[in-house]
């Protein structure tokens, strides 16, 4: 293994990530602290999937309307929505699935209680056909300048054909000392988080529609390209401490 990153910190397998079932938010939070990642497939139920897919789509189509910050360009289409403005009227499954109890434990367990503002932003995005060299994240492998554990589901089955997210679990041992300390100077933003590739290593994160895995972006993690004619659609809620909250200026 050709990396920066100290060899023993790092695992390379699937399973090292991987659980057939969730147990408890400390153990949740503690293979997330450990590993930077843990993937839960097909967690979520198929009549709540369906609704997310449903809600997905008319967000999508309706995004002009929504009034939320809209990335639009080439194969990417990315809503930022906000938790607080949210309506539950006309999104009632997106907004329970992002305001349930055991994200809020794996959060409490994670960051300490009430010390975390539980996904504050929730992002929707469609991935469509990947074109030409992609050398900046989403794509790249990298880093987070700005800490954020991540409730992240699939909507549709999602492999390296269309667009599985990579990680390099037990990356975030290391890049978590690097950001502490830009914290601690207050230089955020001097980070230089894109990794060379393939010096880096990194292995898919692949699932059946309903995978949820939940990831602290210290570690390293970017997108696969989207082969042509395949899509990727998937929803993440953004939770981050009080702390990361207060460096960014956030309050």
């Amino acid at each position: 293994m050709s990396t920066a990153y100290p060899p023993s910190d790092l695992s390379l397998s699937p399973a090292t990530v991987t659980h057939a079932r969730m147990g408890t938010p400390g153990d949740v939070a503690e293979a997330v602290r450990r590993w930077g990642i843990a993937v839960f497939p097909g967690l979520v139920t198929r009549e709540v999937l369906a609704g997310l897919n449903a809600e997905f789509d008319r967000m999508i189509a309706g995004r002009q309307e929504l009034g939320v910050p809209v990335d639009a360009y080439g194969h990417i289409v990315n809503l930022r929505l906000t938790r607080a403005g949210l309506s539950p009227a006309l999104f009632p499954v997106t907004a329970a699935f992002f305001a349930q109890s055991f994200m809020a434990a794996i959060a409490d367990a994670y960051f300490g209680a009430a010390s975390y503002r539980l996904n504050g932003e929730i992002f929707v995005t469609d991935l469509a056909e990947t074109v030409g060299p992609q050398t900046k994240p989403p794509f790249a492998l990298h880093f987070d300048k700005r800490q954020v554990l991540k409730f992240f589901v699939y909507l549709t089955d999602t492999d390296e054909a269309n667009g599985a997210m990579r990680a390099l679990p037990g990356s975030n041992l290391y890049n978590r000392k690097l950001r502490e300390q830009a914290m601690s100077e207050h230089a955020l933003n001097d980070i230089p988080n894109v990794l060379p590739e393939p010096e880096t290593p990194s292995i898919p994160i692949c699932g059946p529609a309903g995978t949820l895995f939940v990831f602290d972006t210290d570690v390293c993690h970017g997108a696969s390209v989207v082969q042509p004619g395949q899509r990727r659609r998937t929803m993440r809620g953004h939770t981050h401490s009080h702390a990361m909250l207060k460096a960014m200026g956030v309050h």
